[in-house]
C-alpha cells in the first residue's frame, strides 16, 4: 500500500436549521492510503457520514456551508462544478449506503439498477450490461437471476449485496461504505464484511469504512480514525490503536466492547458519562473535555495534533500512556 488515493484537508461542514448553525464536522484531516480498508469510527451523530457525504457533493447546497479540501489524483472534489463531480461519482469513487431498503428503488428490478448505474458512465449496448450484471451478482454471491427480483423480494443481505455490486460496477479506485452492516443480521454481517475484504484484494480498492462498531474495525480495517463531536482525535493502524489507545474517548469506546465474560462475578460494562455536545453549541477547546477524567485547564483550547511515530496520531492535552490497560 503506496501513496494516498484520497486527502482531506481541514474539512469543515456546517448546517443552518431552525435551531441556529449546525458545526457539524471541524477541521477534519484524514488520509486513504492505496489498497487499504481505513476504518471511521465514532458514535452516531460524530460527522462520520456528513462527512463522506461532503466530499461527495451530496450534501444540500442551499442549507450547507462546506469548506477545506479533498486531494483526488490532483484534483480538489470540493472545488469542481457538478457536471466534473458526476464524472468522478459513481465511476472512480463509489458509496455503499447504509440502509439499502431505502436506497434501492422499489419500482425497479435489481438488475436494472445495477445496469443504470453502469450506463451512466459507459456507453454500452444493453446485452453487455446485462452481461456484466450477471457477472457482477455472481462476484458478489448471489445468483444471476436476482437481476430480475425486486428488492422488496430480497433480504436484507442480499439488498446490500446488491448494493456493493452497484457501486463497484465501475471499476472504482475508492469505495465509501456507510454504515454497510447497520440494517443486517450479525451473521450476514460477518459475510458483507468478508465480501468487502475479498474485493479490495481482487479489484485493488480503497475502501472507508465508516461504522461505529469497534469490533468491525477489528475483523476488517488496516488503519483507524476516531471522531467525535466533528474532529478526528486519533489514528492509527487498527491494531495499535486497539491495543494503545491513547486518547481518552477512544479508549473509552474500546472499554465498552463487550469481553464475553459471563457468571456472577462480571463486571458492568464501563459506560461514558454525559453526553455528546449540542453542535449548535459547541463547548470551546477539546469537545471531549466535558465527559473527560483526564480534562485539564489546557483543555480549554483545541488540541493540536501530534505523531507518536508509527503513523500514530492524535489530539490530545493530556493523552493516555500508551499501552495503558482497560478495566
Amino acid at each position: 500500500m503506496t501513496g494516498e488515493v484520497l486527502a482531506i484537508k481541514d474539512l469543515s461542514c456546517d448546517f443552518l436549521t431552525v435551531e441556529g448553525i449546525v458545526y457539524a464536522v471541524g477541521g477534519v484531516n484524514l488520509s486513504i492510503r492505496r489498497g487499504e480498508i481505513h476504518g471511521l469510527v465514532g458514535e452516531s451523530g460524530c460527522g462520520k457520514s456528513v462527512s463522506s457525504r461532503a466530499i461527495m457533493g451530496l450534501l444540500d447546497k442551499k442549507h450547507s456551508r462546506v469548506r477545506g479540501q479533498a486531494w483526488f489524483d490532483g484534483k480538489d472534489l470540493l472545488a469542481l462544478d457538478e457536471k466534473e463531480l458526476r464524472a468522478i461519482r459513481g465511476r472512480r469513487i463509489s458509496m455503499i449506503f447504509q440502509d439499502p431498503q431505502n436506497s434501492l428503488s422499489p419500482l425497479e428490478r435489481a438488475g436494472k439498477q445495477i445496469e443504470e448505474a453502469m450506463a451512466n458512465h459507459f456507453a454500452l449496448p444493453r446485452k453487455e450490461l446485462r452481461r456484466r450484471t450477471a457477472i457482477l451478482l455472481e462476484r458478489v454471491g448471489l445468483h444471476r437471476d436476482t437481476a430480475r427480483q425486486y428488492p422488496f423480494e430480497l433480504s436484507g443481505g442480499m439488498q446490500q449485496r446488491v448494493m456493493i455490486a452497484q457501486a463497484i460496477s465501475c471499476d472504482p479506485e475508492l469505495l465509501i461504505a456507510d454504515e454497510p452492516t447497520t440494517a443486517i443480521d450479525v451473521t450476514i454481517q460477518a459475510q458483507v464484511l468478508n465480501l468487502l475484504k475479498t474485493l479490495r484484494q481482487e479489484l485493488s480498492l480503497s475502501v472507508l469504512l465508516i461504522t461505529h462498531n469497534f469490533a468491525v474495525v477489528a475483523e476488517t480495517c488496516d488503519r483507524v480514525s476516531v471522531m467525535y463531536a466533528g474532529h478526528i482525535v486519533e489514528t492509527a493502524s487498527a491494531r495499535d490503536l486497539i491495543k494503545n489507545a491513547v486518547h481518552p474517548y477512544s479508549k473509552a469506546l474500546i472499554d465498552c466492547i463487550p469481553r464475553g465474560r459471563s457468571g456472577a462475578g462480571m463486571e458492568p460494562l464501563p459506560v461514558i458519562p454525559g453526553f455528546p455536545p449540542r453542535l449548535y453549541d459547541p463547548p470551546p477547546g477539546c469537545p471531549f473535555a466535558p465527559r473527560c477524567n483526564r480534562a485539564g485547564p489546557a483543555c480549554h483550547t483545541l488540541p493540536a495534533g501530534v505523531d507518536r511515530g508509527n503513523g500514530h496520531w492524535v489530539a490530545c492535552h493530556y493523552p493516555l500512556p500508551a499501552g495503558k490497560e482497560g478495566r
